[in-house]
């Protein structure tokens, strides 16, 4: 599956970024799909925006998938996210690498389907939070529904 070409971003829109690349490398050492897309906003700074669909042989497998990101993210659990999967969590981090970086990650589990969206924006001050959420929601969701399944 190309998540590079059926992801929409249309739902950042207004947060006015502009895509310089894309990067379609695989989920490591797991069946899946992804993309990366490395942006720059109006005024410059960096923003990401990573989308992971992960499809391992089994539930058991998916779990453990799962449960790894939690102990893996190095970010600040916000708590479960409802009614996006069987399991569902975000996180958020915030740091100052020259500029103000607020990330958002939600990752979901469904049967053996993981789907994991990263959203990170750069700037003067930090992208709220709600607004980080919103849009890795919609993105996350449409994730879901493009994936095939048995």
């Amino acid at each position: 599956m190309d998540l590079c070409g059926r992801t929409d971003l249309r739902p950042l829109a207004d947060l006015a970024l502009t895509v310089i690349r894309t990067d379609p490398k695989p989920p490591v050492g797991r069946p899946g799909a992804a993309c990366l897309f490395e942006m720059r906003s109006s005024a410059g700074h960096e923003a990401n925006l990573r989308v992971e669909a992960s499809t391992p042989a089994t539930v058991a497998e998916a779990r453990l998938l799962y449960r790894g990101t939690q102990q893996a993210t190095g970010m600040t659990p916000v708590g479960a996210v409802a009614e996006v999967g069987e399991e569902a969590e975000a996180f958020t981090k915030r740091s100052e690498p020259g500029f103000k970086y607020a990330e958002y990650l939600v990752h979901a589990r469904t049967g053996n389907l993981v789907v994991k969206v990263w959203l990170a924006v750069g700037g003067e001050s930090y992208a709220p939070t709600s607004t980080l959420a919103e849009k890795s929601l919609t993105i996350l969701k449409a994730t879901q529904a493009a994936v095939p399944t048995a």
